[in-house]
């Protein structure tokens, strides 16, 4: 199942920050994959529900997630 997320989700992913455009779950037994576009490079690429994290939201002090370290993967 393809589902494209609409409003996009603020993410952080280990190559840095960008927009969350489709998730893509492929049942039970396997990770969900999301289709991300980096602000940095302006690169789509697909990350591994293990390796994403939702930003926070300062409005509702919901805080920012730490960034990736070698030891989060």
């Amino acid at each position: 199942m393809i589902l494209q997320l609409n409003p996009h989700i603020w993410v952080t992913t280990p190559l840095g920050e960008g927009h969350a455009l489709f998730l893509i779950d492929y049942g039970p037994t396997v990770n969900s994959v999301w289709v991300v576009h980096l602000f940095d490079t302006g690169n789509v690429i697909h990350v591994d529900s293990a390796e994403i994290r939702v930003m926070g939201n300062e409005m509702y002090d919901i805080p920012h997630p730490k960034p990736f370290t070698g030891r989060d993967m």
